[in-house]
């Protein structure tokens, strides 16, 4: 099993592909089902990912991003460890569980 990023909480992480690394695409409505994982403070560094967390200041606030992919966690994943958002189109583009590679 591959491994996938996930917030303080456990919970999985995902990316849009209609994003842009300087663009939400998920906003409004879509953030009541995909919730923007936002900055409130500094950012942990890791030397075991191999890409950059980061934090754009967008539609959504303060929202980091791992590689230029702003992160989400999912309403339907009702605890840690699960992915029911993996594939879900919608929004615009696919989601996907974040992993370290992407």
């Amino acid at each position: 099993m591959e491994k996938v990023l996930t917030n303080a909480a456990g919970q999985t992480l995902y990316y849009l592909t209609a994003d842009t690394p300087t663009t939400t695409a998920c906003t409004g409505q879509c953030t009541t089902f995909w919730l923007p994982l936002l900055a409130t403070g500094a950012l942990p560094s890791s030397t075991a990912l191999p890409h950059q967390l980061s934090v754009l200041t967008d539609a959504n606030g303060q929202q980091v991003e791992y590689d230029g992919h702003l992160l989400y966690t999912f309403s339907g994943d009702s605890a840690a460890g699960q992915a029911h958002g993996e594939g879900i189109q919608s929004f615009g583009g696919t989601w996907h569980v974040v992993t370290p590679n992407l």
